[in-house]
């Protein structure tokens, strides 16, 4: 990404700066545009067209930049055409996302290109020729940009047999985006039928967090219950939960299950992380957190609301050095934003850290981060705490 003036803290506020999504245009759908503001352009150093990676809860999606038509900052539209398998519109309901979770992608025009096509039903397999299915998979990849294992989906038309199109692999091999051009040689590796390919995705969904199941059930448990009977639970005398921390080794699935759980429960998610909160000036860095907060509870009022701060340890290391007075302030400032987290129930506060060591005391006391529930994570000796 292209650096502002200031430097990389300047960068990490900017990166911080929420976008909340709307519904796509009409005119929109099957063009792979991603409608963004001024800000977002400067701040990405994006041309018109340039290929973005927006990354999504339950995955992400490669489109190309476009400016929105009212020149409006803080908004994003994104078209779904080119993504990784699993992302649908339904998961975009509510988001907000960070500037930072956009990022601007360099693109080679691909020689090669191998693919599995998804077609409506067995019959139209069996009834459609294969040089004609060649031609109609060329058109539909038509100076499109797509990466390795990711999913176009094809807009419905009564003629055309195509659902999905998957990219099994790409030549050159790239981790940016790849330019299907008229020049690139298309093989169809693979054709297979929607049922299939629905089944096929809900097995990968049910292993995407295998070995956690019964930590995913508990952790949904402790957060549905609260916002599906908040009053319930007042009229109970029940604590209603304002802050979750997930602690583990890096890889072993902590975003991951906090994505599935918003799923699972309907909760918006609003995602950031630590390290990005940081500013260049005094106050900064606070000021950004507060704004956050201020987001997910506007966004509460919509109904249930997650907010989940990654690398929480970078924000707030233990207090007492000599020289730590700017993260001191930090701390102070999460602590009075946690203490005013309302207990009527309708958002948590979720955070995550593999150095539960480095954080400060004061955030695992009675009101904040206080109730431990520990699982073991496949055969390591490792566990999850999660603390509520």
């Amino acid at each position: 990404m292209t650096s502002l003036a200031g430097g990389a803290p300047r960068q990490s506020a900017m990166e911080a700066a929420a976008l909340k999504l709307l519904l796509l245009d009409p005119g929109d759908e099957g063009t792979q545009r991603c409608r963004i503001g001024p800000a977002a352009f400067s701040f990405l150093g994006a041309r018109v067209g340039a290929p973005l990676r927006v990354s999504l809860p339950t995955g992400s999606c490669l489109c190309t930049a476009w400016p929105r038509h009212d020149l409006a900052d803080g908004y994003l539209q994104v078209d779904l055409s080119c993504s990784t398998a699993g992302v649908t519109a339904r998961d975009l309901r509510g988001l907000t996302l960070g500037l930072g979770q956009l990022e601007l992608l360099a693109h080679r025009r691909l020689k090669k290109a191998t693919v599995r096509v998804v077609l409506k039903s067995s019959a139209l397999k069996k009834s459609t020729p294969k040089a004609v299915l060649q031609e109609v998979i060329r058109e539909l990849l038509r100076n499109v940009y797509v990466a390795l294992r990711y999913v176009v989906t094809v807009a419905p038309k009564l003629e055309n047999p195509v659902v999905y199109i998957e990219i099994l692999s790409v030549d050159p091999l790239t981790d940016e985006a790849g330019l299907i051009t008229p020049q690139t040689s298309i093989k169809i590796k693979e054709v297979v039928t929607l049922e299939w390919y629905r089944g096929l995705s809900e097995d990968k969904a049910k292993t995407s967090i295998a070995g956690l199941d019964d930590v995913e059930k508990s952790l949904k448990e402790m957060i549905d219950l609260p916002f599906r009977f908040p009053k319930t639970f007042k009229k109970l005398g029940l604590s209603v939960p304002r802050g979750v921390l997930l602690i583990g080794p890096p890889g072993v699935g902590k975003t991951l299950m906090v994505r599935a759980v918003a799923k699972e429960v309907g909760a918006y998610l609003f995602c950031i992380s630590g390290p990005a909160l940081y500013g260049s000036r005094p106050g900064e860095s606070e000021e950004n957190l507060r704004r956050v907060f201020e987001k997910g509870r506007e966004m509460s009022y919509e109904g249930p609301t997650i907010l989940f701060i990654d690398e929480v340890d970078s924000l707030c290391p233990k207090r007492g050095s000599s020289n730590s007075a700017p993260e001191d302030r930090i701390v102070a400032q999460l602590l009075t934003l946690l203490d005013g987290v309302g207990s009527e129930g309708k958002m948590v506060v979720m955070a995550a850290t593999n150095r539960p060591d480095a954080i400060d005391p004061a955030l695992r006391r009675p009101g904040r981060f206080d109730r431990e529930v520990s699982r073991p994570c496949y055969s390591y000796t490792l566990f999850f705490f999660f603390l509520f």
